[in-house]
């Protein structure tokens, strides 16, 4: 007897016991969605992960708490978000947000920012944009017509004390836009591998991929979109292959 249905396992078929591992796999995952980002020399895809609770406070908020909470999560994880500009989709209290978090706070009195990144995003009108720029820079945001959005401006921080983030969130499977990224100062940041793609690997967050601006230039363009998990749609096939085969016999 199967005492969550109350109906016996014999009667169960197999169709039915293969619904509900799906379901379970599925649910057991945080997110069933990911970002598929492209650029120079870059396409990768990027499973979801949770970061409840942040970016609940409106649209232009990201608050030094939801910072403060995003870094931890990562370092908890062992991912280093001083010296890198890190990127990453997660489940926020605003629905799927595709993050990028500038450098990461640490201990001490600040003294005076030596960091500058040069900032512009599109995307979907319907999508949602916050920003941090409480150490300093500025944002604009602008309607483009034809149901997109743009924000650009600066950030501005102090390396290894203070940092800054800017999300889009509200997104949906489908949903896409750009991202560029431009140095204006950030000999503080690694020189190497200063952008850093993250991934929620099932467990823990993990870094899946590295890169920097484009060759001779101080600029790096990108565009994403949000896409079914490919974790998700390899299990949904494997449960429909395992219908077919049944319905054959």
């Amino acid at each position: 007897m199967n005492h969550l249905t109350g109906i016996p396992m014999r009667l169960l078929t197999p169709q039915i016991c293969l619904a509900g591992m799906v379901v379970g796999a599925m649910a057991s995952s945080v997110s069933a969605e990911a970002v598929r980002i492209t650029g120079p020399s870059i396409s990768i895809e990027l499973d979801g992960g949770a970061m409840s609770g942040v970016l609940g406070g409106g649209v232009e908020l990201f608050t030094a708490a939801d910072l403060e909470f995003m870094q931890n999560e990562l370092q908890a994880d062992g991912i280093d978000t001083q010296g890198y500009v890190s990127v990453f989709l997660a489940e926020t209290a605003n629905g799927l947000s595709v993050v990028s978090l500038f450098d990461g706070n640490g201990t001490g009195s600040p003294l005076g920012n030596d960091s500058a990144i040069g900032f512009s995003s599109s995307s979907s009108i319907d999508a949602d944009y916050h920003w941090n720029t409480d150490a300093g820079g500025s944002m604009n945001w602008w309607d483009l017509g034809d149901q997109t959005q743009l924000v650009d401006g600066t950030f501005e921080w102090e390396s290894g004390i203070t940092s800054a983030g800017f999300a889009w969130s509200n997104l949906d499977v489908g949903m896409s836009g750009t991202a560029t990224y431009i140095d204006l100062g950030l000999d503080q940041l690694m020189p190497q591998g200063m952008f850093q793609f993250l991934r929620w690997g099932g467990t823990q967050w993990e870094v899946q991929h590295t890169a920097d601006f484009e060759d001779a230039s101080d600029m790096l363009t990108l565009a994403f979109k949000v896409i079914p998990s490919p974790g998700a749609l390899g299990i949904l096939a494997l449960a429909g292959l395992g219908a077919r085969r049944r319905r054959r016999h």
